[in-house]
């Protein structure tokens, strides 16, 4: 077994080296357009690592890439992406999500006839960039932005949307500093609701008669908030075993987990992704952890986190539980497997390599066309202009009738499907497929009005009603 997980950390060290390399190598630009404009660079060699890896489907010279964005025919949204922090390995997959969107959208004619551009900048996952590459998107003349992508940027995220009036899509899980301390009109949120996942992990614990937790998440508030509610949730029937948070780039988890399973908890409660999931998966094994304790979390099927573990068959099955956004192995969904096919074929045109289905990609993929849908219902394009579009847009996807952003959050109202990651015995998947335990509508596990309230109350702070700012 310890020959087995080390050579599974070897796959991870190369997989993330390769990936990180990749996007660095790639970046001597500062855009990407796609649509009308697929395969052309415009090289920027003072901004490293603002452009992604160049599409293989043909070249045109950087004068004309450069006449095609500056015409009327085309519209350009900003993407802030993460190319250069240790947890930039999984970008891709979100990334191709966005292009997916992009493609379909131009495909279908554009919006109003004019095709969607891409402009991204890196923020090194970094909240200091934030202000400074958001404000480069604005000079680039995109009228919204799909950002931050990472937790920890997003209330720096807010906080710039809100003093600069521009709208902007974060596509990473919300936290309440976010929706109460940095609430603003200018921002909303496609990604997973951090409340949300808390009461879906609580139901599921109550309902299984786990008593007992520990855990173990990334440092961002996202995170801490799946952990603080769930407890709070659960009161005293849950015993709270501990807590250890680590920054994402954390890949040594053997003193935590010694510690954790001298406890003897029921249940691991997860706020990780990535490669630090991968790597507490692996290091849990080779401690006999999950023979003792479930983990319950988000993501649990999703390619990021699971490819290399899948490979390696050093997966946990029916061990590991909790929240997706995309049921990508739900072949009864009409037209879910063409568009998870879409997905892995653009993946490869793009970056020529094979992109399973991420809820990553979904929530990056759904951002843009959240953004793209408000921009058809308007011919004000002006800040203000697509922040009103998106306070009112409503549209429907093969997976969701009414998708819209609730008006006192600007949360989206997804449906949630809480599963329990098993072997897929068909042998269509490589990675984890879900066991659905139970399908949500976003109103039954997302806090009300009333909830948000009485919480911003106790920690001290006013609730920002965003409904009372249209």
């Amino acid at each position: 077994m310890k020959k087995r997980v080390l050579s599974v950390l070897m796959v991870l060290t190369i997989f993330t080296m390769l990936f990180s390399g990749c996007s660095k190598s790639a970046s001597t630009g500062n855009e990407q357009n796609t649509g009308a404009n697929a395969g052309n660079v415009t090289k920027d060699t003072s901004k490293e690592n603002d452009v992604k890896p160049a599409e293989n489907t043909g070249t045109q010279n950087t004068e004309t890439q450069k006449d095609n964005n500056d015409s009327k025919d085309v519209v350009k949204i900003g993407v802030l992406t993460d190319r250069s922090s240790p947890g930039a390995a999984t970008v891709v997959w979100a990334e191709a999500g966005a292009e997916l969107a992009v493609k379909q959208i131009n495909e279908a004619g554009g919006i109003n006839g004019k095709q969607v551009v891409l402009v991204y900048r890196d923020t090194a996952n970094d909240s200091a960039n934030v202000a400074q590459k958001a404000t480069e998107l604005v000079s680039e003349g995109v009228v919204a932005i799909l950002g931050p992508k990472g937790d920890g940027e997003a209330p720096t995220g807010a906080q710039w949307a809100e003093t600069n009036k521009f709208p902007m899509v974060t596509p990473c899980t919300m936290n309440t500093r976010v929706t109460i301390e940095n609430a603003t009109r200018y921002m909303f949120s496609v990604g997973f609701n951090a409340w949300a996942i808390a009461n879906m992990n609580a139901i599921y614990a109550e309902e299984q008669g786990f008593t007992s937790a520990y855990f173990i998440g990334n440092d961002g508030g996202a995170p801490g908030d799946s952990r603080d509610f769930f407890f709070k949730r659960e009161g005293d029937r849950v015993k709270n075993l501990g807590s250890s948070q680590v920054a994402a780039s954390v890949t040594e988890f053997s003193t935590i987990i010694s510690s954790v399973a001298g406890k003897n908890p029921d249940i691991i409660l997860g706020g990780i992704a990535g490669p630090n999931f991968v790597s507490l998966i692996n290091q849990g094994t080779q401690f006999g952890l999950w023979e003792k304790a479930h983990y319950l979390g988000w993501y649990t099927c999703d390619s990021t986190n699971t490819s290399s573990l899948a490979e390696a068959g050093n997966y946990p099955y029916g061990r590991v539980h909790g929240v997706d956004l995309w049921p990508f192995w739900l072949s009864d969904i009409e037209g879910n497997d063409e568009m998870v096919e879409d997905y892995n074929k653009f993946g490869q045109q793009l970056y020529g390599q094979e992109i399973l289905p991420s809820d990553m990609g979904y929530t990056w993929y759904i951002g843009i066309t959240a953004i793209c849908e408000a921009l058809k219902t308007t011919d004000d394009w002006s800040p203000e202009g697509v922040t009103t579009a998106l306070e009112n847009v409503h549209f429907d996807t093969i997976y969701g009738k009414d998708l819209h952003f609730r008006d006192f959050d600007h949360v989206m109202n997804h449906t949630y499907y809480y599963v329990t990651a098993v072997e897929d015995t068909t042998g269509k998947w490589s990675i984890p497929v879900g066991e659905v335990y139970r399908i949500y509508k976003a109103d039954e596990v997302l806090p009300t009005k009333e909830q948000m309230k009485a919480y911003a109350e106790e920690i001290g702070l006013t609730f920002k009603d965003l409904s009372e700012y249209k």
